[in-house]
């Protein structure tokens, strides 16, 4: 087992240069939209067919979902808290192998036992990944463990005998098809297949296996490495359902004799509803649910590669701290609803003139902050500014009304204004507050106080 924490925009910056107070209209709004968000996505997490956890490096269990205890004999979740994992492997020098890789990749797939509650043991197959700070040092390591007892016990008996074999064979939950390599026709199938596929056992056998697959290339190419190698484990395919219907398929495979001509075995498990549970868990996870713009921690995650990328290549990135004027009256006066509906029609302004490469995210309230990861000279991010000025202060329709609001943007530029995540952060909010105190709907860029001016500080006005 294995587990994502925060950075420095994760924790947020403290503000105390000419913030003033947050009014309790702007507090309650984010506390109302964090623990809508938080409540769904911990409700979704619970309700996963799959275990789910985060760990320490060093073990310790700080978050698991009903499921995980579950398939580790325990009644109560919080059972686990009390367990460190390193206790939970059958053999010890696996755990150490698999933190080994985790560590130098991020990602790394691992298969091993683990011992349950009450005695036993299951199979797993994990699915990591390590959040890591700035300097590479593993924070935590979040993942889901999927039981593969069964598929283990499959491919025991396959060792055995043809007896047992044929018997879970026609018995697994997974759906089993064998076929020859030349020609890739279907040789047979167990129960279970034939349920996943729509088709009768007889229209199966002597089926080409192209007509299911929707990449009949690489499927050709897996087959190949699959005899070089003696098995090709876990990997991810699309096939066709007899209606048409696409089904994303885990599958591990091995080279095996069959009726005396070389073939392949195929086990295939339906992982559709599973990508589609954790795509969702990763858009309540990274996206803010109003507007649908990356939320404060995929901003901060980008935003420490992008700073990383900028050091290599010697290039400069921009942050613009986006502030709206005027957004709390028409809230205020209209209500929440539109307040909503105006949000997310300058969210969509603030996207437009940006490349793919940049990232608007909102931190909350009417804040935004846009991201220019290679944004060349300084003018560059003047340039974007100006652009989102404009954006910004066309009236949006909402309900009927034409509503106008500006912004004030604040600028901060790696490397002149910082080095770090941090420091650009509390930079372009400095700047942004000089822009509002100077008359609003206006940009700044970062100045040092008391100190030389060491670059350009340039404010522009609508209308003057």
């Amino acid at each position: 087992m294995t587990a994502g924490g925060g950075g420095p925009l994760a924790k947020g910056v403290r503000r105390r240069y000419n913030r003033p107070a947050m009014d309790g209209e702007r507090r309650e709004r984010r506390q109302r939209e964090a623990a809508g968000g938080e409540f769904r996505y911990r409700d979704l997490l619970q309700h996963l067919p799959v275990g789910v956890y985060r760990t320490t490096p060093g073990g310790r269990i700080i978050e698991a979902n009903r499921e995980l205890a579950r398939m580790l004999g325990f009644r109560r979740r919080r059972d686990l808290l009390d367990l460190n994992v390193r206790d939970l492997y059958v053999r010890r020098r696996s755990r150490r192998e698999h933190i080994t890789r985790l560590a130098a990749r991020g990602i790394a797939f691992s298969e091993f036992e683990l011992r349950v509650a009450g005695g036993g043991t299951i199979w797993v197959r994990d699915h990591p990944r390590a959040i890591q700070d700035a300097q590479g040092r593993v924070l935590y390591i979040d993942g889901i463990l999927v039981d593969v007892s069964e598929r283990k016990r499959v491919e025991e008996a396959l060792r055995r005998s043809e007896q047992d074999y044929r018997r879970l064979f026609e018995h697994a939950h997974d759906a089993i098809l064998i076929f020859a390599v030349k020609g890739e026709t279907i040789l047979d199938v167990n129960r279970r297949a034939c349920e996943l596929y729509g088709f009768s056992r007889r229209d199966m056998i002597g089926m080409s296996l192209e007509t299911l697959s929707q990449d009949v290339a690489r499927g050709r190419s897996r087959i190949r490495r699959t005899l070089e190698r003696r098995s090709l484990r876990s990997f991810e395919t699309v096939h066709f359902r007899k209606d048409g219907s696409e089904m994303r398929l885990e599958v591990n495979a091995a080279p095996v004799s069959y009726g005396g001509q070389a073939a392949i075995l195929s086990i295939n498990r339906d992982v559709t509803r599973r990508r589609q549970l954790e795509e969702a868990i990763r858009q309540m996870a990274y996206q803010d649910p109003l507007t649908g713009l990356p939320n404060r921690s995929l901003l901060n995650d980008r935003l420490v590669q992008a700073l990383a990328l900028a050091r290599r290549r010697r290039r400069r990135a921009t942050l613009l701290y986006v502030d709206l004027d005027g957004f709390k009256e028409v809230n205020d006066r209209f209500g929440h609803r539109t307040g909503d509906l105006l949000l997310r029609c300058v969210a969509g302004r603030l996207v437009r003139p940006l490349r793919r490469s940049d990232t608007v995210a909102r931190l909350g309230g009417d804040e935004f902050l846009v991201l220019l990861p290679d944004s060349g000279s300084r003018r560059g991010g003047e340039r974007i500014a100006r652009k989102l000025l404009a954006a910004v202060r066309r009236p949006c329709r909402v309900r009927g009304r034409e509503l106008r609001v500006s912004a004030s943007i604040g600028m901060a530029v790696y490397p002149d204004d910082g080095r770090s995540a941090a420091a650009l952060l509390k930079h372009a909010d400095q700047a942004m507050y000089e822009a509002k105190a100077a008359g609003r709907d206006a940009w700044r860029g970062w100045q040092p106080r008391g100190g030389s001016k060491r670059v350009k500080s340039e404010m522009v006005k609508s209308g003057k």
